[in-house]
């Protein structure tokens, strides 16, 4: 078959498909018989594998059931999305109770634990007590509009018995029992975990299809102020009242020691394996909402919850090589190439040995029977060998003396050796793609990297902006509507806040909430500015980053150094020449302070001096770290020291714990915290 017969046949099989799936998925019939269907899309399937210049986007073959538009809209989130911390041991449970009673100077937290849903966050909004609106978690400030397939949950109600109008979040899953009925009827389908199946079956254009998975929700989280409930257990009562549905296996605990035995108990496998639905793990949160509020968030997780993971999956396979990856910081790291396995629905090939220490420690050599298991759920790594599996065909791994991509030489002064060339060209390929992941720009994956890359299209972050669409159709893959879904991408990603480009840049030790943290340094500092030059050519000295609260000398040193060289003033410069604009992030709360500078000084009652200092910066405050005449007001507690004396010579005015209190009314916002 030609090319011109070929696209005749295509044509014939896919409007005859479109009709079969359009009474099949829409109209609940069969104009053909089931079968009869499946062979026609093998046979296009096959078709568009040999011709594959004749793949369009609106083939059968690239969609999933009939489709109702082009693709699900993109809605702004109420109130913004956060993530959990995870967690995988008992200590780190005991440290996540000591930082939340440091922070809130208290001898005694109460904590709530919930079994965590393996399955897809979902948003819902109710207006005058009907639902109006389901969206997923997206970016957590963006997500997708899925209203038409939540509408088929079985347990989701459609009007509240109150007209109250509200957010709510929880997890939306497919029950164990309804997964496997889903996989015997589609036996030919690739449904590797119910999870899966759920965030498909959400997304899913067609939502009689969607009904067809039994999607569920249990809700969790409330987001509208002036309601009543003040702790995790009374939102559930709430919610009970409403008929809406929640995790039963709920419990509320006085200290950490009965959390993490709770925790031990439900991270028995056949304790697990009992459930009618899946778990990943117990979220573990501050049971007080007011004390939550206190605590507040970093930049992506929650500060008062966290995520206890579940003991992951091990199982063996055979390591059949390993190879040596080089980093965005340089760091040099054995990766094992593995005999494919799965864990935890999925395929698992490659698998970490971490550095040259543990892999000697481990013993492991290649031809090994070895033991992985996902660190997390996530990231697989070889745990250790079998050794009684050995026959004498294994070799021993040679860790190289020499960078493996540029062949300069390694610095192993440290656990982790390091390419000590700044301009290797595998250091330069990860931190692009550390870039585009850090921004989560949409298209713009590793292969796509790669191939920019092979054609020299991309030598900085920057040049994502210059790309158009001559440069993108060169591209392997790339047809019409991926150039300009990626360059919609870009050009919705040419706002950004200071904190995105700093942690993006993928500096040495500066992770996101280091990057928040220097740049409210920066803004308060310097002010704030929408042009990134005004922030790489500010004189400031290392000794400013070490008075940042929450900076250590490795942090401050390596961002020092990292912003002073003339290759990051020429990244920083390209970014303003292709148009990339900061954008600030503004508090809800009321700007009472806003031009007024403070310095805090000594201990206090209610506050520790981190939380004081947000209090007065999202009410518009800047926070000075010595005294001088430039304070407006000194927050004084007790013990205050000479910086109260210097005050009072100077004029400045000088505030108690309760004034400030007082004047942020934090007594009835707390108690119309819902």
């Amino acid at each position: 078959m030609d090319l011109k017969q070929a696209k005749k046949r295509i044509i014939i099989l896919r409007q005859k498909i479109w009709s079969a799936n359009k009474a099949y998925f829409n109209e609940n019939k069969s104009i053909v018989p089931e079968s009869v269907r499946d062979q026609m899309k093998q046979e296009l399937i096959k078709l568009e594998k040999e011709f594959p210049t004749l793949i369009t986007p609106d083939s059968p073959t690239q969609r999933v059931g009939a489709p109702l538009a082009e693709k699900l809209p993109k809605i702004t989130h109420k109130s913004r999305r956060y993530s959990l911390g995870d967690v995988f041991a008992e200590e780190e449970l005991r440290d996540f109770d000591e930082r939340v009673k440091r922070f809130l100077k208290l001898e005694k937290i109460e904590y709530s634990c919930e079994l965590k849903i393996d399955g897809i966050n979902i948003s819902l909004w109710y207006e005058k007590g009907k639902l109006v609106k389901a969206l997923t978690r997206g970016d957590g400030i963006t997500g997708e509009d899925v209203t038409h397939t939540i509408r088929t949950c079985e347990n989701v109600p459609l009007e509240l018995p109150e007209p109250l109008t509200m957010e709510v979040s929880g997890e939306c899953f497919i029950a164990n029992k309804d997964f496997a009925k889903i996989r015997k009827n589609e036996p030919d389908a690739d449904f590797a975990n119910p999870r899966n199946l759920a965030a498909g079956s959400v997304r899913q254009l067609d939502p009689v299809m969607a009904a067809k998975r039994h999607l569920r929700i249990f809700l969790y989280e409330l987001s509208s102020e002036g309601l009543k409930p003040q702790t995790q257990k009374e939102l559930f009562s709430f919610f009970d009242k409403l008929g809406l549905p929640h995790e039963k296996d709920f419990a509320v605990f006085p200290d950490i020691e009965k959390v993490i035995k709770f925790c031990k108990e439900w991270s028995d496998k056949k304790k697990r394996e009992k459930m009618w639905y899946e778990i990943d793990g117990v979220v573990v949160k501050v049971h007080d909402f007011s004390l939550r509020k206190r605590l507040g968030y970093t930049a992506k997780t929650a500060k008062y919850a966290v995520a206890w993971k579940f003991p992951a999956e091990e199982k063996y396979t055979k390591l059949l090589d390993v190879q040596f990856q080089v980093g965005r910081t340089g760091a040099v790291t054995p990766v094992g190439i593995l005999q494919p396995v799965e864990i935890s629905g999925s395929t698992v090939s490659r698998a970490t040995l971490h550095n040259a220490g543990e892999m000697k420690r481990k013993g492991v050599r290649i031809g090994d029977t070895v033991i992985v298991r996902k660190a997390g759920e996530i990231i697989p790594e070889i745990l250790e060998p079998i050794l009684d599996m050995r026959d004498g065909t294994e070799r021993e791994i040679q860790f190289p003396s020499s960078c493996p991509e540029c062949g300069k030489s390694l610095d192993l002064t440290e656990i982790v050796a390091r390419c000590t060339n700044k301009e290797c060209s595998a250091r330069h390929r990860e931190k692009l793609i550390h870039f585009a992941k850090n921004l989560d720009i949409e298209g713009l994956g590793e292969s796509t990297i790669d191939a920019l890359l092979e054609k020299s299209l991309v030598s900085s972050p920057s040049d994502f902006w210059k790309l158009d669409q001559f440069d993108l159709i060169t591209l392997p893959g790339f047809k019409h509507r991926k150039v300009f879904n990626l360059l919609d991408s870009l050009e919705a990603k040419k706002k950004l806040t200071l904190p995105e480009i700093i942690s993006g840049l993928g500096i040495r030790f500066v992770g996101t909430e280091n990057a928040k943290l220097i740049s409210e340094f920066f803004k308060e500092k310097f002010g704030e500015n929408k042009k990134l030059s005004a922030y790489y050519n500010i004189p400031f000295v290392l000794e400013d980053l070490l008075h940042i609260d929450g900076i250590g000398p490795q942090v401050a040193e390596s961002f020092f150094e990292f912003w002073q060289r003339e290759t990051t003033k020429k990244v920083l410069a390209d970014f303003n020449e292709v148009g990339i604009e900061l954008i600030w992030e503004k508090s809800n709360e009321k700007q009472i302070f806003s031009g007024q500078k403070f310095l805090i000084t000594g201990s206090f009652d209610n506050f520790s001096r981190d939380e004081l200092k947000k209090i007065i910066t999202d009410r518009g405050g800047k926070i000075l770290s010595s005294i001088s005449s430039n304070v407006d007001i000194l927050l004084s507690g007790n013990k205050p020291g000479s910086k109260l004396n210097k005050a009072q010579e100077l004029g400045v005015d000088i505030w108690p714990e309760d004034k400030i209190l007082k004047e942020c009314e934090i007594e009835s916002e707390r108690n119309s915290l819902f």
